[in-house]
């Protein structure tokens, strides 16, 4: 089918999201690529974590000596955090390693030899709120990028954000042959609009390679297709037993057969076996 499996935010299936190990594993059930998301502590270290309020996926309830948001604390004090697994009632056997895991850095990560050759997708966070807190978002990954050598390893490398103006910033100030993708979805579109128009998309395909949208946005006005015509690769987002629509495999089926090029996937190795039979 030629369609592309992302793990999301690593295997976050099966382990914490947003870990080493969810990464690696997501690597050895068959994933394309990893996706992970990155933020900025006080000291303007690029980390890995989804979400600005600490409370939602570390131990940091644990440690009332220190403040819940990531902006708030020096990576030192970040690091004596442990990542929690955000739906420990759904996913048991993640949530046995609740408590296990540090959060990694995104040098760290850049530095892991296992994931030479391989394709990471970089999720820029919040950049536009932590600019009102001083922090520099973009300007600091790009330095994580300069001394990683990712290109010599063989790395391929995806920038995505649902900020236009941070993702056109990256876009001049990373160097290298990185892929820019713009992420949608209906809550965060223009006010008055509720649909990925032609335009928007135009403007769009002017300024990146892809554009990365919530599954409800695939089946829209013929979406696929139309971005496609304007040269745009499209990535869905998020395949996940939990939230499938009916049967797990005939929606999974629905998803690989939308047309798109790349499906992010939190049991990347379910929706491989789909790809693979359809294939």
């Amino acid at each position: 089918m030629g369609v592309s499996v992302f793990g999301h935010r690593g295997a976050c299936g099966y382990l914490p999201e947003n870990t080493m190990p969810s990464f690696e594993l997501a690597f050895e059930l068959g994933s394309d690529a990893i996706e992970f998301d990155v933020l900025l502590t006080k000291d303007s270290v690029p980390v890995i974590l989804h979400d600005i309020d600490l409370t939602k996926t570390t131990n940091v309830s644990s440690h009332p000596e220190f403040r819940t948001f990531v902006d708030q604390l020096w990576l030192d004090d970040l690091k004596q955090l442990r990542v929690a697994e955000r739906y420990p009632q759904k996913r048991i056997e993640s949530a046995k390693f609740s408590g296990v895991f540090e959060i990694p850095t995104l040098s760290e990560l850049l530095a892991n030899p296992a994931f030479d050759g391989k394709h990471l997708i970089l999720e820029l966070k919040d950049g536009k709120y932590l600019q009102t807190k001083g922090l520099d978002l973009v300007a600091a990954v790009a330095r994580d990028l300069e001394v990683s050598n990712w290109q010599h390893r063989g790395i391929k490398l995806t920038v995505e954000s649902f900020e236009f103006s941070i993702l056109r910033n990256a876009k001049t100030a990373f160097g290298g042959d990185i892929d820019f993708v713009f992420l949608s979805a209906s809550e965060t579109l223009p006010a008055g609009r509720a649909k990925l128009d032609d335009d928007l998309l135009q403007e769009i395909a002017k300024e990146f390679d892809g554009v990365s949208v919530a599954i409800e946005m695939l089946w829209e006005d013929n979406f696929v297709a139309r971005a496609k015509a304007l040269g745009l690769s499209v990535f869905a987002y998020t395949a996940r037993i939990e939230t499938a629509v009916g049967d797990v495999e005939s929606w999974f089926e629905k998803l690989v057969q939308s047309g798109v090029d790349g499906i992010f996937a939190d049991q990347p190795d379910r929706l491989i076996e789909t790809v693979t039979r359809l294939s």
